[in-house]
């Protein structure tokens, strides 16, 4: 069996494939090809970053879906009949 790894060797030898460390199998045959590239820290936090906003739009999602069972139907035909109270000067045309 074959297995391919993609990342980096960090200066202390461990092997990190994206933010992971991997494990690499010991007693086996490997071939190593190193190529004359650096790691992109910029795109890794960029990552990180967009990642933790993703975390942060789901907690917003799981509390709204927390809040939704407790709107009555008072609640419910406001937030339906917004939408007409906010657009009301954005309907007007340019003469």
């Amino acid at each position: 069996m074959v297995q391919t790894y993609q990342g980096y060797f960090q200066e202390d030898g461990q092997f990190i494939s994206g933010n992971t460390l991997i494990k690499l199998p010991t007693l086996r045959r490997t071939i190593v090809n190193v190529l004359d590239e650096e790691p992109d820290v910029e795109q890794e936090q960029k990552k990180e970053i967009n990642q933790q906003r993703v975390m942060q739009i789901l907690n917003i999602i799981n509390q709204a879906r927390e809040v939704e069972n407790e709107l009555t139907d008072e609640d419910w035909d406001e937030l339906a009949n917004i939408r007409d109270t906010t657009n009301a000067g954005l309907s007007r045309t340019a003469s």
